[in-house]
């Protein structure tokens, strides 16, 4: 069977988008990990597939191991791209952590609103969630100060005290990825970022990303819960994000969350499933 496909792009994300997708076939991580290694122009960091049931959309989001995730920012600016290209102007879209208002904005921009992180702890060594907004617990591990956030995915969150090593992207993976696989993150692993401060309404992030196992031009899921953190800590409201892959913007209105970017569509073929 034969279905469309995006290449698609977002802050240097670069995914393989099905849609429409209404195949009921489970597809196995070997198979996502084909599809990711074959039909993309550059390195594909995950695969997306968009549904419809009664007009509404949903998204899932595979990262190029195979492994399910929960939300991916980038990737849902890119599937609402891809719906706009096919000229639907939906305003909300079903991710596997909840529902995102979608406003198409000028300037190709795509605003997405969603739900404020909110930080996490542990409990005698057991992962809790805590439905705090303000209150930060952090942990001493590898020598970094983290601080542990959930934005639609589970987040380490590091301020840089370092720009040698912030800077030195070979080394900086290196500490990242160690705190990847801490045993407090276990089994599942999480997500680790850190973000320098520029000024009071500008942070650059850099991410290591689970599933993907390197470095990012961005995640921006990430680069929400670094900019959370900072806003708690300096009351900023509206905070440029600077990526390695891109800019973007975020805004913290009460409870809410909105990120602005664009996707960019670089070709659209078919694939047999």
């Amino acid at each position: 069977m034969k279905i469309p496909y995006y290449e698609c792009n977002s802050n240097g994300n670069t995914f393989i988008i099905l849609y429409p997708f209404s195949v009921s076939k489970v597809l196995s991580p070997k198979f996502i990990q084909e599809i990711c290694k074959s039909y993309g122009s550059e390195k594909v960091d995950g695969l997306i597939l968009i549904r419809n049931k009664n007009k509404l959309f949903s998204i899932d989001y595979y990262n190029n191991d195979g492994s399910w995730e929960t939300f991916c920012l980038n990737g849902t600016v890119c599937s609402s791209k891809i719906l706009l290209e096919n000229k639907i102007n939906i305003k909300k879209i079903i991710t596997g952590s909840g529902k995102c208002n979608i406003n198409f904005l000028k300037n190709n921009k795509i605003k997405i609103e969603l739900n404020n992180p909110y930080t996490m702890k542990f409990d005698k060594n057991n992962l809790k969630w805590r439905n705090s907004h303000l209150v930060f617990e952090s942990y001493l591990i590898d020598h970094f100060e983290c601080f542990y956030i959930y934005s639609g995915a589970k987040h380490v969150v590091i301020k840089s005290r370092d720009d040698i090593l912030f800077n030195d992207n070979k080394l900086l993976e290196k500490k990242l990825k160690k705190i990847r696989y801490n045993k407090l993150f276990l089994p599942d692993g999480v997500n680790v970022n850190i973000y320098k401060i520029i000024n009071n309404n500008t942070i650059q992030v850099k991410t290591y990303e689970k599933g993907v196992e390197s470095m990012m031009k961005s995640c921006s899921s990430g680069s929400l819960a670094c900019a959370f953190h900072h806003y708690h800590n300096l009351k900023s409201k509206a905070i440029k994000i600077i990526n390695d892959g891109g800019e973007s913007e975020i805004f913290f209105k009460n409870n809410k969350s909105e990120f602005i970017s664009n996707g960019n569509i670089k070709y659209k073929g078919e694939l047999n499933i």
